[in-house]
């Protein structure tokens, strides 16, 4: 079995849309967006666990969800022999990639045709970033491309022209045959110096188009803390600890992962008000108990600081989790 590592275990914009689909409720545009962000991450992970069954060489290194020069890249394989970038797409219906127009649309079974983004042009997109990358540092090696089909009710009827769009099943046996059959040998360093490159670039915490992009109001978002046992919204501040009113969990620091989704759909900067807003307190004490604890540093007057929350996305692992089990 190979040696595969992920570059990044969460995606933001998956967590966003979960917080955001969470406190907004069912607004058919939210949902639409909710149930194909969380189908791109899960067909990423279904493409990282196939790989993680392949027979390809130890040092094989696996990226995931990188950002590079502003273009996503969902999945990069990096091989002794070769690197490969991989277009995950969890879809159904028809697929039809426009040889002539370069456009991509794909067919329902109610007979609908829904334009998309072209992932031939996204991949080859992906690809030249990848390879100026490369041949910055002088190393000189082919980058293949693969459109990776994961759901099984996604049929191409019209294929793409420049890469080969093919089902998850058929992934691993392709991915070894280029090993085996590849005319390329990196060196121990341009190996190194290759996985470093794959490392992402910063990733902003936020999306400062989000709203305006939905086109929904801020005000609407309900603001509470969230229980860390059943994930419902609306924690009630009892003494020194935060109680679930619908499944009586107690959390002291339930606080902690709420300020995390504050800063996935705002940033990382708050003030005194907001934490009162977002957490549903009026204690203003307690407010800068909590901004005490969480806060990296501060700025400004103290009528008008402003406090910058430490980042840790980590602390809604669970919540993602349960997040991904939902149909």
């Amino acid at each position: 079995m190979s040696r595969l590592n992920n570059s990044k275990t969460m995606d933001y914009n998956v967590l966003r849309m979960c917080v955001l689909h969470s406190r907004m409720g069912n607004i058919q545009l939210i949902e639409s967006h909710y149930r194909a962000t969380k189908a791109g991450f899960a067909g990423e992970e279904k493409v990282l666990r196939y790989i993680r069954e392949s027979h390809m060489s130890r040092e094989t290194r696996v990226f995931h969800n990188v950002i590079m020069d502003g273009a996503q890249l969902d999945v990069i394989v990096v091989n002794p022999r070769f690197i490969c970038v991989l277009e995950v797409k969890n879809m159904i219906g028809e697929f039809h990639f426009g040889a002539d127009n370069h456009q991509f649309y794909r067919v329902t079974g109610e007979g609908k045709k829904e334009g998309m983004r072209n992932p031939e042009l996204q991949l080859q997109r992906a690809i030249k970033v990848v390879q100026r990358r490369l041949h910055r540092k002088q190393v000189h090696v082919h980058v293949h491309g693969i459109i990776v089909l994961v759901s099984r009710s996604g049929l191409v009827v019209e294929a793409p022209r420049l890469f080969p769009a093919i089902p998850i099943d058929a992934l691993v046996d392709m991915l070894e045959k280029m090993e085996r059959l590849s005319n390329d040998r990196l060196s121990s360093e341009d190996l190194k110096v290759a996985r470093r490159l794959m490392k992402s670039d910063g990733v902003d915490v936020y999306d400062k188009q989000l709203f305006e992009r939905l086109n929904i109001d801020k005000q609407n978002l309900r603001p509470g803390v969230r229980c860390s046992m059943c994930f419902s919204v609306g924690m009630k501040r009892i003494y020194s600890t935060w109680v679930c009113i619908r499944c009586g969990c107690r959390d002291k620091h339930a606080h902690l992962a709420t300020l995390q989704e504050y800063q996935l759909l705002f940033g990382r900067e708050i003030t005194s008000a907001k934490v009162n807003w977002w957490l549903a307190i009026e204690d203003k004490y307690l407010v800068k108990r909590i901004l005490k604890q969480v806060s990296e540093e501060s700025y400004g007057t103290n009528r008008n600081r402003n406090y910058q929350l430490r980042f840790e996305p980590g602390l809604l692992e669970q919540f993602l989790r349960a997040e991904m089990k939902k149909r």
